[in-house]
């Protein structure tokens, strides 16, 4: 008999086998719990304290040694050459003589060892291609790449039930709640993807430098399983990053209707939004994800450009001016005069502000002056500074911080030279207009107690002159290399009525601003007590493009300037994934990733073991369990019936297993059975459970909840009430309730409910924004080879039949033997079914086993379970 024990790699010394005195003990199961397990350890062994021994334990039988009881990690029994334990050491016990502990299979690293306290949204990137609505299609109809993604879909977009269908609230006062027809208005909101669990699993580990794999990763109904969103419902996931680009035309006087105005008197200056406007069309729109909306009313269209994520981006807008002749000069409400440009200054400009600031309109004012706020400077004398002729006017963030840029055309004759630019020799005015990518010059340099604004930005141009040095540039001298010809910012102006303009400019955007078109222009108060604006058309073009993740890019100074030494090079490559969504963004941010994923592993009654320094295993339930019978140890030649012991199983009265159930949602409100008089009886609606009763008289239960919810559906009609489709519902019953009304209902969300899980079943055929699209419809049962239902009743293809191990025959018993048993033998055991007295079973346990073979292990059977 040959038995060598390591332990932190090296070879221990051993007096004898005899000595040494290992007995191990294994469990493998225990049929009164839902969960297979394989636990081993050793009774107390004792090591002789050789120059050997001591020089492994670090010498812990000198007294004046500190931590002597350590754990150590790698320790390994080997038996005739077999390894039988592979695991730790842990000291119990010093002597001068002899060291003594306990061998043992530890725990292994958990999904908490690896993510720690990092939630589900914070793991990393997992990007795929996604332009816009067509992806939506794409991955619901399979026509993805699937050399990139596989056979089945990362993600689906199934419609699902958060809410109430979303309608035009001036057509649709009181609509049936469950009509689906063509005044239903979705948008991406409305779809967000539901991912495939285990491709999430297998990119949350691979992004931690893990491999994932396992027998469920082979499971064809885990394998096409797929789980809802989940979030706050003010939690906005990142839609995707690509061009945004919306183009159109828009006039403040157009068929007969004066457009939505805000004047502000000080400056006798009126502005209008014109993505807020009566008289706005749009004519193209280019978005990758949900950044871009249009909204009709019948009466106004409102237009939301928001921006997906912090960063640097590469605008470029162009804008052509029309001024027109159609007048009115009648009635209470604001006439309309000839929009000349040799009479007033027009301006166009992008705004940013935030989602909440419902003030900006009232602060618009003509931001293209040349001297307070935008320059330190209230007279024009030869230290004044401007820019060159027909080049970027650039705005002061004091003067205006949410500018980002524009243009400015004409005035002219106009008597306000704060408008005009001395260097414009022809009379002829029209320049681009964009923020200052430096600080505010109202900056108190030497305190720095003053506020201080900046933004950053870069445009290029010439550079500024001072008036008694035309020909040498200044500041905001901006180089900006690889711009293409056609790209490059300037205006232009014909005559009084027409004039155009395009800029290039890099910008930084925070996360959820929103870009607004304002024109600003002049009014005047008539001599009929009425005030009149000017008529013009603005025809637009804009897009904005993902660029840098950081300012570094950036080389602009402090004063606005470029810096000669570091290039700007608007060819650079993007650091944005453009033309993808990444599906991190739609997991749950307030979950943890240990947490989604014990509780995804109770949900289906998996194990999720730590097989090596960087590799994990998801197996099933069986996957534990002997089952295959050319795997057989025949241990009637090694003991007899007439030793063996029986004893029951001390199985429960019952199994319960449990979904997460809110029963205020509408779809275990509609299962709920009714009394006499129609009325809902209280806990009676459908949840999913199962209870499994053994047979047992004991009184005690068993039960295992999922932190996952279980999952209803309603059907919606059309309008004449025939069935169009069966979508899964996750919203409250409140909302339903006709007594509510449907609009005051209508902007509640559900996105906050507990996940469940579907399958995917079907397509939808519907539009969202206008665009046709191929919805995913979804289901709670897998068809394929093998069959699956999401609830855990006591029917063949439920979750607990296929997945948990469940002993509901009373009748069954251990059968406790004794034999001696080989290291070969023992070392097999997990997978080796048992033949005996003509039955075969499983080994529930294993005890006292003795390597020298002096002593009979214990085994603990059952008749075979799988």
């Amino acid at each position: 008999m040959n038995i060598e024990l390591y332990i932190d790699n090296r070879l221990c010394d051993i007096e004898s086998p005899e000595k040494l005195g290992i007995t191990l003990k294994r469990v493998f199961f225990n049929p009164a719990d839902f969960n297979v397990k394989d636990v081993q350890k050793s009774y107390t062994i004792s090591l002789p304290a050789t120059a050997v021994n001591n020089e492994i334990f670090h010498y812990a039988n000198v007294e004046e040694t500190k931590g002597k009881f350590t754990i150590y990690n790698n320790a390994h029994l080997y038996i005739d050459g077999v390894l039988i334990l592979d695991g730790k050491f842990r000291l119990s016990e010093i002597t001068r003589d002899h060291y003594k502990g306990n061998l043992g299979v530890p725990a292994p690293l958990t999904a908490k060892d690896v993510f720690g306290e990092t939630m589900m949204n914070q793991v990393g990137s997992w990007n795929i291609d996604f332009q816009g609505r067509e992806g939506i299609t794409q991955y619901n109809t399979g026509t993805y790449d699937k050399k990139k993604y596989g056979d089945i879909p990362p993600c689906i977009f199934p419609l699902v039930l958060y809410g109430l269908l979303p309608r035009d609230k001036n057509t649709d006062k009181n609509p049936d709640r469950e009509v689906f027809d063509s005044r239903v208005q979705l948008s991406l909101d409305h779809l967000p993807p539901s991912v495939n669990c285990i491709q999430m699993l297998k990119k949350i580990f691979d992004n931690a430098k893990y491999k994932l794999t396992g027998s469920a990763l082979d499971d064809e109904r885990l394998n096409r399983l797929y789980v809802s969103y989940k979030n706050p419902n003010e939690y906005e996931p990142l839609w995707g990053t690509g061009e945004m680009r919306i183009k159109g035309n828009w006039g403040n006087y157009r068929n007969g209707i004066i457009d939505k105005y805000q004047k502000k008197e000080s400056h006798s200056a009126i502005s209008f939004n014109m993505f807020d406007s009566k008289n706005l069309l749009i004519e193209e729109k280019t978005d990758p994800g949900k950044n871009i909306t249009v909204f009709n009313n019948g009466d106004t269209t409102k237009v939301t450009l928001k921006v997906p994520q912090t960063g640097l981006y590469k605008l470029f807008f162009t804008t052509e001016f029309t001024g027109l002749t159609d007048l009115k000069e009648d009635g209470d409400e604001m006439y309309v005069y000839d929009g000349r440009l040799d009479k007033q200054p027009f301006e166009v400009k992008v705004i940013r502000h935030k989602e909440d600031d419902n003030t900006f309109m009232e602060e618009q004012k003509p931001d293209n002056v040349y001297f307070l706020y935008n320059q330190d400077q209230r007279e024009v004398n030869d230290q004044s500074i401007f820019p060159q002729a027909h080049q970027v006017n650039f705005v002061d963030p004091k003067q205006n911080l949410r500018m980002i840029c524009g243009f400015g055309w004409g005035g002219d004759d106009s008597v306000g030279d704060v408008h005009r630019n001395p260097l414009v020799e022809d009379n002829f005015y029209h320049n681009p207009i964009a923020i200052s990518g430096g600080r505010s010059w109202t900056v108190n340099k030497d305190t720095e107690k003053k506020e201080y604004f900046r933004a950053f930005s870069a445009v290029e141009n010439k550079g500024y002159v001072k008036m008694s040095d035309p020909d040498t540039p200044i500041k905001f001298i901006i180089n900006i290399d690889n711009i293409p010809a056609n790209m490059k910012t300037s205006t232009t102006r014909t005559g009084n009525r027409n004039g155009t303009g395009q800029l290039s400019q890099v910008i930084w955007l925070e996360k959820g601003e929103k870009l607004t078109l304002i024109s600003t222009s002049s009014y005047i108060y008539t001599r009929y007590g009425v005030d009149a604006c000017y008529n013009h058309r603005i025809d637009f073009d804009l897009s904005l493009t993902p660029f840098k993740l950081t300012k570094e890019w950036l080389a602009i100074d402090n004063d606005g300037s470029g810096d000669p030494d570091k290039r700007m090079d608007w060819n650079a490559p993007s650091d944005f994934e453009k033309d993808t969504i990444n599906l991190v963004s739609f997991l749950p941010a307030e979950i943890k990733v240990n947490d989604w994923i014990d509780n995804f592993c109770k949900a289906f009654n998996l194990s999720l073991v730590n097989t090596g320094k960087d590799t994990f295993e998801l197996n099933t339930k069986n996957n534990s369990l002997a089952t295959n019978i050319s795997n057989m140890l025949d241990i009637d030649k090694k003991t007899s019936v007439m030793q063996c012991v029986s004893e029951p199983l001390k199985l429960p009265y019952m199994y319960e297993v449990k979904f997460t159930v809110n029963n205020n949602e509408e779809g275990y409100y509609k299962t709920m059975e009714k009394n006499q008089l129609g009325e809902p009886i209280v806990n009676s609606g459908k949840d999913g459970n199962g209870r499994y009763y053994t047979g047992n008289l004991e009184t005690s239960t068993i039960t295992q909840s999922s932190n996952f919810s279980y999952n209803w559906y309603k059907e919606l009609v059309n309008s004449s009430g025939k069935p169009v489709i069966e979508v899964p519902i996750i919203s409250e019953h409140e909302i339903w309730d006709n007594n509510y009304d449907y609009q005051e209902m209508a902007p509640k969300r559900y996105y906050n409910l507990t996940q469940r899980f579907w399958y995917k079943s079907g397509l939808f055929s519907t539009n969202i924004d206008s665009t046709p699209i191929q919805l995913a419809t979804v289901s709670e049962r897998y068809d394929g080879k093998l069959k699956m239902i999401l609830d855990y009743e006591d029917k063949p293809e439920s979750i607990l039949r296929n997945y948990f191990l469940i002993m509901v025959d009373n009748d069954n018993n251990y059968t406790t033997v004794s034999c001696y048993l080989t290291a070969n033998e023992y070392a097999n055991l997990n997978k080796s079914l048992i033949k005996f007295n003509g039955d075969l079973y499983n080994v529930v346990e294993v005890d006292g086993y003795d390597p020298l073979g002096k002593n009979k292990a214990t085994l603990k059977l059952i008749r075979r379970i799988v």
